[in-house]
């Protein structure tokens, strides 16, 4: 069985022109929610094998400090700059290439692609809020095969009710 965790970003500094988007960094509440929600994700999924990211600031600091409270290893955080952005289904893409030693899987991305992906994995919903997360399991034993159809949702947990 694989275990997938899907968290978006904690909430950023505004877009500002000094600053590229890439760059931006997450505020006092952005950090609060990001840690918040690792603690939440320990107690309801455990410890995940991996922990994979956008390497966009704002994603990967939210992964930092989600992993701090779970208790993962920082420099063990994968990090993709295709995943900056990526639609639905190049994250599924990018997934289906986990080794398959990998049961359980904590990702954290960006908007629209992550809505995106809970919705084809059979979860309505409009829109993920900034250091919210959604658990799915697939009852498969390889990555490459996980799929809507295999999907089995397990639980949303938004940052509002931490």
């Amino acid at each position: 069985m694989k275990q997938l965790i899907i968290l978006r970003h904690g909430k950023a500094e505004q877009d500002t022109m000094a600053k590229d988007d890439y760059d931006r960094v997450l505020t006092e509440r952005g950090r609060k929610n990001a840690t918040a929600m690792g603690g939440y994700i320990l107690k309801r999924a455990g410890l995940p094998d991996l922990i994979l990211s956008s390497s966009a600031r704002r994603a990967h600091e939210t992964a930092i400090l989600a992993a701090q409270e779970i208790g993962y290893p920082e420099d063990k955080i994968q990090t993709d700059q295709n995943l900056y952005f990526a639609p639905s289904r190049w994250i599924l893409n990018v997934l289906s290439k986990l080794p398959d030693k990998v049961e359980s899987c904590l990702y954290v991305g960006h908007n629209p692609g992550i809505t995106d992906l809970i919705n084809d994995l059979g979860v309505r919903l409009d829109n993920l809020p900034t250091s919210s997360a959604a658990c799915f399991e697939f009852h498969v034993d390889a990555w490459v095969d996980i799929s809507m159809e295999r999907a089995n949702f397990r639980w949303l947990k938004l940052a509002k009710e931490l």
